[in-house]
């Protein structure tokens, strides 16, 4: 019996399909989001995201018809006493029965971004609003003002005209004829001439035109030179120092400055000093366990007390174990239990540190001691040979000061006839001064003699140079005074032009005002409420672009489409297969049964 043909796969559920795909991408968005959701601060504030509460959840109303019963009476009843009235139905009101939320998926809870103002940002905010709100209402009140102002239209009535130019031409039209007149010097006094002064210069020039010669003889400088030559020679004698006090020998001070420096070459060597204190802690810890032991010691016994006699009073005063107010009464004993061990424990590392310190400062006192004593040491031997550099140096001070008095001595001794000729060529310049100055004095007063013609004469042009001079400035006030009268005349009618100008600009600066002034009142209102209206802003966090994080997203309905696909090829393959098989089958047995017959 041969296989049955292969069964087609059944093609998915669309809907199904398109449900698990909705529930991925959901789950992809959800994930998506809650990775952007990231927390932001800054110096201004911040901005946090908070998820709505499960109590925000939605509710379904069920909504059902509840009779509404009229009020019951009491009904007197005999020896019964009496009984209440059957109740009697009014109305129907409408009443949600339903009190149990709507089930709500965790993951669709609503987020919600919240930004919150640096505490500082805040206060200023709300001054802002506070002042915003006073400004508002102010400009407000100020609305019908400007409402006045605007209602009436702007008019130039009641300001003053400007000014006119027609005195102002006026005047320039009389200065531009007074300008444009004609300019002579007729009637002035006549121009004065240089003729006299130029025959003054040549009778002055032709008596300095003789010859000029030098009287007497020139005065000689052999005698100076002579007591210069004496004083040379005198110089020229070799100075020595023979017989003078010898020199300092300076073989002690070196040997001391020797022995200072053997000293000083030996290295210093703190081998011996005490080591170096360093931090001990185990010592330090040592004290700080003792201390707290001491301590604690005292805590134990004290507090183990206090909480006997603190339950005692709190079971006497009603209050048993597992109440809150029992809780809170032991709960404030603890914390001043535990507030005085770590007290204890406090001064006791405070203790361990001092301790340690006062141990380090021993430590280095000791080692700093003894490296002294050795700098001492050290520095003996260079102080001694300091002192007996002293003693050598005054020593040498003294020899010193015998050795240049005696120079000084011979070089006293040298300079007397160096002086000597000094004094005789003051005297010989003495000598030669007399005589250059009686000769000048004979060539002064041949120049003098010489120069009394041309003086004379200098004089005689001075004074003709003079009258010159008088007839020139007759001449120069005289055309002064024509031009001054001429310009009078033009600079009045100047100041007329001017005035009418200063005028005009005083009228047309007046209206210019009033119109500035009447345009200042009419915008006023309107200046003041936008001053209200505007006001500083807060400082608002500004937060930065977050990152945003993707997830690829699975994509189930290709997967479901081709499983389908590869299922329906791999049934197709079977099927092939199988015809391909049974046409094989057939076609054999038909090949036997032709042999057959």
């Amino acid at each position: 019996m041969g296989k049955s043909t292969p069964t087609p796969p059944e093609p998915p559920d669309p809907v199904k399909t398109a449900e698990a795909q909705g529930a991925i991408n959901k789950e992809t968005a959800i994930a998506q989001a809650n990775l952007n959701r990231i927390d932001e601060y800054t110096p201004y504030g911040s901005s946090v995201w908070e998820q709505q509460p499960e109590a925000e959840r939605t509710y379904t109303p069920k909504w059902e018809s509840v009779p509404i019963y009229a009020e019951r009476e009491w009904i007197e009843d005999g020896d019964d006493g009496g009984d209440w009235s059957e109740p009697e139905i009014t109305g129907y009101k409408q009443v949600n029965t339903n009190v149990e939320p709507d089930e709500l998926d965790p993951t669709e809870r609503r987020w919600d971004r919240k930004t919150t103002l640096d505490p500082a940002q805040k206060e200023i905010l709300d001054r802002q609003n506070q002042v915003t709100g006073e400004l508002n209402r102010v400009a407000g009140e100020q609305v019908g003002r400007v409402g006045t102002a605007l209602s009436d239209p702007f008019s130039y009535e009641g300001i003053a005209a400007g000014g006119s130019t027609d005195a102002a031409r006026a005047a320039a039209q009389r200065a531009s004829g007074i300008a444009g007149a004609g300019y002579n010097y007729a009637g002035q006094p006549a121009a004065p001439t240089s003729q006299g002064i130029r025959d003054s210069a040549n009778i002055a020039a032709s008596s300095v035109a003789n010859p000029f010669s030098l009287g007497g003889t020139a005065p000689s400088t052999a005698g100076i030179s002579g007591a210069a030559n004496t004083a040379e020679a005198g110089m020229g004698q070799e100075f020595n120092y023979n017989g003078l006090p010898g020199a300092f020998n300076t073989q002690g001070a070196q040997s001391a400055v020797q022995t200072a420096t053997d000293a000083y070459g030996n290295p210093l060597d703190y081998s011996g000093a005490p080591a170096a204190p360093t931090a001990d802690a185990a010592a330090r810890q040592q004290v700080i366990d003792s201390v707290y032991g001491q301590m604690s010691s005292r805590l134990d016994p004290r507090f183990a007390s206090e909480q006997t006699a603190m339950e005692t009073k709190l079971a006497n005063s009603g209050i048993g174990r597992g109440t809150q107010a029992f809780s809170s009464s032991m709960d404030d004993f603890y914390r001043g239990k535990n507030d005085a061990y770590q007290g204890a424990q406090n001064a006791a590392i405070q203790a361990g540190g001092a301790e340690q310190s006062r141990l380090f400062g021993l430590g280095s006192a000791a080692r700093q001691n003894a490296i002294s004593e050795q700098n001492y040491l050290r520095a003996l031997p260079g102080q001694e040979q300091g002192q007996l550099l002293g003693y050598q140096g005054q020593l040498a001070g003294l020899q010193t000061g015998a050795r240049g008095r005696a120079a000084e001595e011979r070089l006293t001794e040298r300079g007397i006839p160096i002086a000597e000729a000094a004094q005789l060529q003051q005297l010989r310049g003495a000598e030669f001064e007399a005589s250059s100055a009686a000769r000048d004095r004979s060539v002064q007063e041949q120049l003098l003699q010489r120069g009394m013609p041309a003086q004379e004469q200098a004089q005689i042009q001075a004074m003709r140079g003079a009258a010159y001079d008088a007839q020139a400035q007759d001449r120069s006030r005289g055309i002064q005074e024509y031009a001054a009268q001429r310009a009078g005349s033009l600079g009045e009618q100047q100041q007329a032009y001017n005035m009418q100008q200063g005028l005009f600009g005083l009228d047309q600066s007046a209206r210019q005002r009033a119109i500035e002034e009447s345009a200042y009142l009419r915008n006023m209102p309107l200046n003041e409420t936008s001053a209200l209206l505007s006001g500083n802003q807060i400082n608002n966090p500004q937060f930065g672009a977050a990152p945003q994080t993707g997830i690829a997203n699975t994509d189930y309905s290709g997967l479901v489409a081709s499983n389908y696909a590869n299922q329906v090829s791999a049934a197709n393959a079977q099927a092939a297969a199988r015809s391909a098989t049974t046409g094989a089958v057939i076609g054999g047995a038909a090949t036997i049964g032709a042999a057959m017959f």
